[in-house]
């Protein structure tokens, strides 16, 4: 069906038109950015004039086709502690209701979404059962059609040596746990929403791993 036609859509569709996960689509409604009405079955469903609305003050524009998945803005969090990811993403899908926020529980799992989809931007854990963050990292890095995805190293267990090795393989920052999210928020704002280079990018020194020391 030609969606450009329809005048009430649902969360689906929308994700369809705008080019984000349906998830992100429930995010926007669920914080009341974008207003929307419940089915008796309990479905919700969006009318095309408050889409519209809501993507002119976003500045996107509305179009039945997917907007390309490789310039769209895309984020993958991959972690696998549940609470430690729940925030992240939490936090990046209120922070960037625009931006498509997606997750990975370990390697395995980065690994398929990976071959699905290229981010803009990946929080990556090291240190995760099966395949780890290292294993992730080189495979990103040897991978030319990722080539332009800036990853962001966010573990607790680092020692000077983990540290120095993810950079060696091609991590643009190494950050500590417990991770502040407004350093999170900002890496995301300067890297995928403004587009700009790491080599910009100012953040806190106690955000940064203290491996460098000594």
């Amino acid at each position: 069906m030609d969606l450009s036609k329809k005048e009430v859509l649902s969360t689906f569709e929308v994700a369809k038109i705008v080019g984000v996960h349906h998830q992100t689509v429930n995010s926007w409604v669920r914080k009341g950015w974008l207003p929307a009405a419940r089915t008796p079955g309990g479905h919700r469903r969006i009318n095309r004039e408050e889409l519209d609305k809501f993507l002119r003050r976003h500045q996107q524009r509305s179009s039945p086709q997917t907007v390309n998945e490789e310039n769209n803005g895309h984020l993958l969090v991959v972690e696998d502690d549940e609470d430690t990811r729940t925030a992240l993403v939490r936090t990046l899908q209120e922070r960037f209701p625009a931006l498509e926020v997606s997750y990975a529980i370990d390697g395995y799992d980065a690994g398929r979404k990976l071959s699905r989809r290229v981010p803009q931007l990946v929080f990556l854990d090291l240190m995760m059962p099966g395949l780890d963050g290292f294993h992730v990292l080189r495979d990103i890095r040897s991978d030319n059609r990722l080539r332009n995805c800036n990853v962001v190293v966010v573990t607790g267990f680092l020692n000077r040596e983990n540290g120095q090795e993810a950079l060696r393989i091609g991590a643009d920052l190494v950050l500590t746990k417990p991770v502040d999210m407004e350093v999170i928020c900002h890496i995301a704002e300067h890297l995928v929403v403004q587009e700009k280079s790491v080599k910009t990018l100012k953040i806190p020194l106690e955000s940064i791993a203290p491996f460098f020391e000594g």
